[in-house]
């Protein structure tokens, strides 16, 4: 009972975290002052929901944090995996020169992407390049806001997309795919990962195209677009499969 509360009253907090934050950047193209806050609270509000209202893998996902945190600091202090940047002072407290909550933000991520990974039948390495090559989409998503709309980070060689540098998206394909085949054998179950990692993607699309930023509006779009159609055939198939199992019964009779 004391879960189903906490459950609830987080679900509450990061609908308000949601919606004041898809507000603030279509009125005024910005957080407003005194509210830097809300950044790191939204994160670490949608990666609770998501290991609470996860069945399964919870261990796994504890690790993705820490792993991802890891290559963050790597990125940070010896332009290891991404490309030269740094953190702003926006998203706080900070380690190693690294927000804590992107901890956060790695599990939020690969938690959606896991659990939706389950529902396909691939094997061992097509899934980890699958799910590595899908992380990074989301990413053509993410960067270009975190960097032009709210300030997160800065590149110091920009690149091509929006200031983002290709070297980035190989540090995410490659930190992804570790991660993954890390947990090769985990499933991520529960309606808390798709859900949370769902919303954070919409919330994104919507303060890219707040900030006019239209290619990864469309990619908000497009990963949206994937994941209804995904859903919509794990719909049909057991519908299918009472349809043949009442057919055999049927032609038994």
């Amino acid at each position: 009972m004391k879960t189903r509360i906490l459950i609830y009253s987080l679900i509450c907090f990061y609908g308000l975290l949601w919606g004041g934050g898809v507000s603030a950047h279509f009125f005024w193209q910005r957080t407003p002052p005194g509210a830097q806050w809300t950044a790191p609270a939204f994160l670490a509000c949608a990666a609770a929901l998501v290991l609470l209202g996860a069945s399964s893998g919870r261990l796994w996902l504890a690790a993705v944090g820490a792993g991802g945190f890891l290559a963050e600091v790597g990125g940070v202090q010896v332009a290891l995996l991404f490309g030269p940047y740094s953190y702003s002072g926006v998203l706080q407290p900070q380690l190693a020169g690294v927000p804590v909550v992107m901890a956060c933000a790695w599990v939020i991520l690969l938690a959606y992407v896991k659990n939706r990974l389950g529902r396909l039948e691939m094997n061992l390495w097509v899934a980890v390049v699958a799910g590595a090559v899908w992380m990074t989409a989301i990413d053509l998503l993410i960067d270009p806001v975190a960097t032009l709309g709210l300030g997160y980070w800065v590149w110091h060689a920009p690149g091509p997309y929006y200031g983002v540098p290709f070297s980035n998206f190989t540090g995410w394909l490659v930190v992804s795919a570790v991660l993954l085949a890390a947990g090769w054998n985990v499933r991520v179950e529960g309606p808390g990962p798709r859900w949370v990692g769902l919303s954070v993607i919409v919330f994104f699309g919507l303060l890219a195209a707040a900030h006019r930023l239209w290619w990864p509006a469309a990619v908000a779009g497009a990963l949206c677009g994937w994941d209804a159609w995904l859903a919509k055939g794990q719909r049909e198939e057991p519908a299918e499969g009472r349809a043949e199992t009442g057919t055999a019964e049927k032609s038994e009779t």
